[in-house]
């Protein structure tokens, strides 16, 4: 496995923003930034599209949920819609994809593997609809960010002098 890139910023800064935001002194906006622009890496799949996980099936809900790849399977459907929910369910069960701030945190949820890694801003921008990040699922600083919560959305500022200021 190839060795870990260098990234502008540095990597362990979105798991400081985040344990930081966790206790109160950051703000959401403040994670969602440094996300954007920090380096993430994903568990690579033998085809196009993420590798997600059923929330429900996360560790602290209804039964134990074995950790890394063993419960994860293939996002293709574009929609965002679960694939393998069972028919007459009138709402899919919310579906995240695991993303993570290292290699190392990479391996303690996976176990290993192949891997890619692009930006958070990539991540978001190729993601179906529908799907939520999972960073760091096997950290104490684990957090999941909402697609909701993760659009974007082109600004338009306008700005204007009154008449007869100068330049």
């Amino acid at each position: 496995m190839p060795g870990e890139p260098e990234q502008p910023g540095g990597r362990a800064d979105l798991a400081e923003v985040v344990r930081r935001a966790k206790a109160g002194e950051a703000t959401p906006q403040d994670v969602f930034e440094t996300f954007l622009h920090a380096r993430v890496y994903c568990e690579r799949p033998d085809e196009p599209g993420f590798l997600t996980v059923t929330a429900s099936e996360l560790p602290g809900t209804e039964g134990r949920a074995p950790q890394g790849s063993r419960i994860l399977d293939l996002a293709l459907v574009p929609d965002g819609t679960d694939a393998t929910a069972a028919p007459g369910d009138a709402t899919p069960a919310a579906r995240l994809v695991p993303v993570f701030t290292s290699l190392e945190q990479f391996a303690l949820f996976t176990g290993g593997g192949a891997w890619f890694s692009t930006t958070g801003a990539d991540v978001l921008d190729l993601m179906p609809a529908g799907l939520d990040v999972w960073l760091d699922p096997a950290a104490e600083h684990a957090v999941r960010l909402a697609s909701a919560a993760t659009k974007s959305e082109p600004v338009l500022h306008v700005s204007y002098r009154p008449r007869g200021s100068a330049a």
